[in-house]
């Protein structure tokens, strides 16, 4: 199973499209078709029989296929008809097949579906990237649809009345920029799990005061003129409403959702939030013009990811929730000011691109515990990193260790000076360790996602600080070798070693690791 799909291995294909060759010479007559030769060969010749009850039509592997409005009339038991890319001509409406379960065709090039359209047995209908203006007119009997997608269909005007989709789960209308409103008949649609209206640039009414119970999850970001907050359910647990003309979160709505997990409300239009429910562990603000982060957001008992990147006006984060993990307060181009240490080790901590972090923030920031790795600005490699060199490897003596025990279970810390990053959007930051022989003794990978809109005015050199194992796991449980008196470190950073000017490796034997924790747990008593 994938993704609640049944997949058939390969060799299982094989077999089955051979078996199906060898129902008749003549491919009119067969079950399945999926040659593309063969099919255009049916649907423009008009040889398709009673037989015929699936077709799969890769288009991109020819330019262009025309079809009359009987290349289906003889297929009276075609189930399932799927077209792929490319270029399908109609001249005019075809016949409708009543007994069709599964409709796939892209880039459907009619305004409309036929008049005799029935859809009655349809259970899934994928139209994207289509020329509809419509679907169809009137009530149609649709007790057995479970999934509509008519994404990137940019003309579509309308929706029909969905009434009688009583079994409808899933709805996607991405990018279909000349819909104006949802109909009210989505109010019938008691089976909706998920709907998606995602950058409906013209989207601005959509139906209020009604209960859909197993409504779950509502996609609605960049709909850039939609003002009104959706309040069609009081079970979702992920809602999207980033980049929209949303103001605020109204508690008579939101007050009532004791589901709601994941929520993303971030935009320029969001100047003040008032109430978030105390169920919400992942809470994203991004591009917003908040100045401050409200109480109800720092009380939030169960979050664990705080995404407030490019908040431009947020000038300081105080003590957050003991359950959060990570923080990705990227292009917080005003920040000055965080609370550290936080409560718990923090998977991840990224402040990239905000130069006014103060000194007493950024050495907080630099001591906290990370689970994966800290990003900040920063023009040199701390002193806390007693091991230093240029360039991107530096080769350290285990005698350095001194007094203390060294393991196989011993850890490090790493830090790394970055130049300037303009050209990447994702940073694949690589630590490979090696004893003095050569031999590898582990490797490490952390992968840091930056932000999508880079300001080269503002970036500057950045600090990259991580934790690891000296040894793997396969070799933590085997004696050190005693003979081993050094191990070179060395980091890459995807495809290009120069953007690492200075790197710094801090040994951590279980003697540091103590006075460490039992620095920090008293530098979070000071605090």
């Amino acid at each position: 199973m994938d993704h609640g799909r049944i997949v058939m291995h390969y060799l299982l294909q094989r077999l089955g499209r051979q078996i199906v060759l060898e129902q008749s010479n003549e491919p009119g007559k067969r079950q399945f078709l999926v040659e593309v030769e063969e099919i255009r060969d049916v649907l423009e010749n008009e040889t398709g029989t009673g037989s015929v009850e699936g077709i799969s039509c890769d288009m991109s592997k020819i330019r262009e296929l025309s079809m009359s409005k009987g290349a289906f009339e003889r297929m009276c038991n075609l189930k399932y008809l799927r077209f792929y890319s490319g270029n399908v001509s109609l001249f005019e409406d075809m016949e409708y097949l009543p007994r069709l379960i599964l409709l796939h065709w892209e880039s459907y090039p009619r305004k409309s579906l036929p008049p005799t359209f029935q859809p009655e047995r349809l259970v899934e209908l994928h139209m994207p990237m289509s020329n509809l203006e419509k679907l169809w007119g009137g009530v149609q009997p649709l007790a057995n649809l479970k999934k509509i997608d008519l994404g990137y269909s940019r003309k579509l005007i309308e929706l029909p009345n969905l009434s009688g989709a009583t079994n409808l789960e899933t709805m996607t209308l991405t990018r279909c920029n000349s819909l104006v409103n949802v109909p009210s008949s989505i109010s019938k649609l008691h089976k909706l799990k998920k709907l998606t209206t995602s950058w409906c640039i013209n989207l601005q009414v959509i139906p209020t005061n009604i209960n859909l119970a197993s409504l779950e999850e509502v996609d609605m970001s960049d709909c850039s003129r939609l003002s009104s907050f959706p309040d069609i359910s009081n079970n979702i647990k992920k809602l999207n409403i980033t980049n929209t003309k949303i103001k605020d979160v109204p508690l008579s709505v939101v007050g009532r959702w004791l589901c709601l997990e994941l929520l993303f409300i971030g935009s320029k239009s969001l100047k003040r939030l008032r109430y978030v429910p105390e169920s919400v562990k992942k809470l994203d603000l991004r591009n917003s013009d908040i100045k401050r982060l409200p109480d109800c957001v720092l009380s939030l008992p169960h979050l664990v990811d705080l995404i407030v990147e490019s908040c431009t006006k947020l000038e300081s984060i105080p003590g957050l929730t003991p359950s959060l993990e990570s923080l990705n307060a990227n292009e917080c181009v005003s920040l000055k000011r965080v609370c550290c240490p936080f409560h718990n080790p923090i998977k991840v901590l990224t402040f990239y691109n905000c130069v006014k972090l103060d000194e007493e923030t950024r050495r907080g920031i630099i001591r906290q515990r990370v689970v994966s790795y800290t990003c900040l600005p920063g023009k040199k490699v701390p002193a806390e990193f007693t091991h230093k060199a240029s360039g991107n490897s530096i080769t350290i003596p285990l005698a350095s260790v001194g007094e203390g025990t060294f393991s196989a279970s011993s850890r490090f810390k790493a830090c790394l000076l970055l130049s300037p990053i303009k050209d990447y959007r994702v940073l694949t930051i690589t630590c490979n360790l090696r004893s003095k022989e050569g031999v590898q003794l582990n490797s490490i990978n952390n992968i840091a996602r930056l932000p999508i809109d880079i300001s080269p005015r503002s970036v500057s050199e950045h600090l990259f600080i991580f934790d690891g194992d000296l040894f793997d796991e396969q070799n933590r449980g085997h004696e050190v070798d005693v003979t081993m008196n050094e191990i070179l470190f060395e980091f890459s950073c995807w495809y290009n070693d120069d953007k690492i000017i200075e790197c710094g490796v801090q040994l951590l034997t279980e003697e540091a690791e103590t006075s460490k924790n039992n620095k920090m747990d008293n530098f979070e008593a000071e605090s």
